[in-house]
């Protein structure tokens, strides 16, 4: 391999590190609420990027995108407002084989037309701010969790069986989540539609995380409440339409329904979340 090859190489990873750290800065910032699935990204980026480059080069022979994500959801927390709503810059590198972009991580270490099994890592934002509401105020702030695990796709029958294990690394939560969907695609003149549905799995610690009440926490008018680990079903549409061969509009819809281990805290006052979210993408 010549001088300048291995010289392109260096500066693909170094631009590749910086746009992780990059990544981590923005989400921070302007993450939205983390109620969408693994699957669900996974899916869209490949409805957006179905070739991704040079296959002779399945890790640094893809493509950049750039854009931006906006998403709107009912918000489940009492005494907070009822809707909530973001906007999310998208940057990502996606390649065949390795995708790093501010919304998330995936190493695939093993592919073929049928399978695949990657590395994965993506942050939670958390799930709420004690200044959302007078009903959350005293609430110990929760910090943002840095997540990784395996994640696994299988093309079965008429669609795509997708699945991943996460578990918290920075002691955010200490819990792990566990998830898997299976997606159908369906196609519509231009436009490309993948309708899919999973239930996710949520140890104790991540749902106390998530609506539990400390000890230290309770109040008058808010119990102390220790939840158990959840099962969590949901419903999921993605949506991409070329607008032109590099830019893709995109959509999303999403529910879930909030089992007795979410609805019986006393921060919870529904009993599922809705979202739609749409978006623009230039892949280049």
């Amino acid at each position: 391999m010549s001088v300048s090859i291995y010289l392109r190489r260096i500066g693909d990873v170094l631009v590749l590190t910086g746009l992780g750290f990059c990544s981590a800065a923005i989400i921070m910032m302007v993450a939205l609420p983390s109620y969408a699935q693994q699957a669900k990204k996974e899916i869209l980026r490949e409805q957006v990027n179905p070739k991704t480059g040079d296959s002779l080069d399945p890790w640094f022979g893809g493509n950049w995108q750039f854009g931006a994500f906006g998403s709107v959801s009912n918000n489940p927390y009492r005494g907070t407002d009822s809707v909530d709503m973001g906007l999310l810059p998208l940057v990502a590198y996606d390649a065949e084989r390795m995708h790093i972009g501010i919304d998330g991580v995936d190493i695939k270490f093993f592919q073929n037309d049928y399978f695949s099994a990657s590395v994965i890592g993506s942050l939670r934002t958390e799930p709420f701010e004690n200044d959302d509401g007078n009903y959350l105020r005293g609430m110990k702030e929760r910090d943002m969790a840095y997540e990784a695990g395996l994640g696994f796709s299988a093309r079965i029958w008429r669609g795509e069986l997708v699945g991943n294990y996460l578990t918290d690394v920075n002691d955010a939560h200490d819990g792990h989540q566990i998830d898997v969907s299976y997606f159908v695609p369906v196609q519509w003149g231009d436009v490309n539609f993948n309708w899919g549905a999973g239930v996710g799995w949520q140890s104790e610690k991540l749902v106390d995380y998530t609506v539990g009440v400390r000890r230290n926490e309770v109040r008058s008018d808010r119990a102390y409440y220790a939840p158990d680990a959840a099962f969590v079903p949901h419903l999921d549409l993605t949506v991409a339409y070329p607008i032109t061969e590099e830019l893709n509009l995109i959509g999303t819809g999403g529910f879930q329904y909030l089992t007795d281990e979410y609805t019986d805290s006393p921060l919870i006052d529904e009993d599922y979340i809705m979202s739609v979210g749409v978006g623009l993408v230039y892949t280049f």
